[in-house]
């Protein structure tokens, strides 16, 4: 009879009844894994990509870290707020925020959407991760809370690598936050996958900008790979981008330009050569959709 991978029971389950508590507990277990609502980590357990010996259950701080607000100008999103509680907000509905809508429609099934966490999908630190690329075009901050108190980091330097955080043993992320660009912008998402439900994507890429009078006056954008397995900002496209005129020769100078950006690489589920071309394709649609072209 085979084996489970991991027995439940060699496993040390600490679950603080407050963020206070639970920071406590971090600093003296700093290898303990911070857990959620496990939808990306019990998976990666089954399968035994990791085999945590202790893990910190947060799961039960949503009276602290399920939250969205706005201060001033800036938007927060608690840790723990799930993708079908983000989908209700009223900021998301605003036109400038319309990638939201696009990024949720797509994003796994009603009962993923339900338990998957926004800090938990940044966390994650993957290419497959659909928020982060959205998180990375508009701007966006972590907040990071331990004993030592709080800082605050770009969630482009939070990402250190695969699965791999600028995260101290004894940090908690509890929030994420950008700025609101204001009136004029508009932004869109788009991921493609082998399916139309229940994707894990091949491709993505998030779109912030701002066109007035046919004039690209500010853009940025941002993929699940551009030279490496984490999403990027695709930094020299935007450069190239912000000024022109939006017309066809801009769009097919920017394909160009992005298409040397991109250095992707084949693996079993798809190839560079695929998946830039998908990208590429992707790329000027969102520039048109956010500019009003047809």
């Amino acid at each position: 009879m085979e084996q489970p991978l991991l027995n439940r029971s060699e496993m040390i389950i600490l679950q603080p009844s407050s963020l206070k508590e639970s920071l406590k507990v971090l600093n003296e277990n700093p290898d303990a894994e911070i857990m959620a609502n496990a939808s990306d980590l019990w998976p990666r357990i089954r399968n035994g990509e990791v085999r945590p010996k202790k893990i910190l259950d947060i799961s039960g701080l949503t009276n602290e870290l399920s939250y969205v607000k706005k201060d001033g100008n800036v938007i927060k999103i608690g840790a723990l707020v799930t993708v079908s509680q983000l989908e209700g907000e009223s900021f998301v509905k605003e036109k400038r925020f319309s990638a939201f809508v696009d990024l949720i429609s797509k994003f796994g099934s009603l009962q993923i959407r339900n338990v998957a966490t926004v800090g938990g999908n940044v966390c994650a630190a993957s290419s497959s991760e659909d928020f982060i690329p959205l998180f990375l075009a508009l701007n966006a901050k972590v907040k990071l809370s331990s004993v030592d108190g709080e800082r605050y980091m770009s969630v482009e330097k939070f990402l250190a690598g695969k699965r791999k955080l600028n995260r101290r043993p004894n940090e908690i992320l509890t929030e994420i936050s950008f700025e609101d660009p204001g009136p004029g912008y508009g932004s869109a998402f788009e991921k493609v996958g082998r399916r139309n439900m229940l994707i894990i994507n091949l491709v993505n890429l998030a779109v912030v900008g701002k066109i007035a009078k046919g004039k690209i006056e500010d853009i940025r954008i941002a993929a699940n790979r551009v030279k490496g397995k984490i999403p990027e900002r695709a930094k020299t496209t935007e450069e190239f981008l912000k000024g022109k005129e939006l017309n066809e020769e801009t769009l097919n100078g920017a394909k160009k330009v992005f298409g040397e950006e991109l250095i992707l690489t084949d693996d079993m589920r798809a190839s560079a050569t695929y998946r830039k071309a998908l990208l590429i394709t992707i790329l000027e649609r969102l520039i048109k959709k956010i500019g009003g072209v047809q």
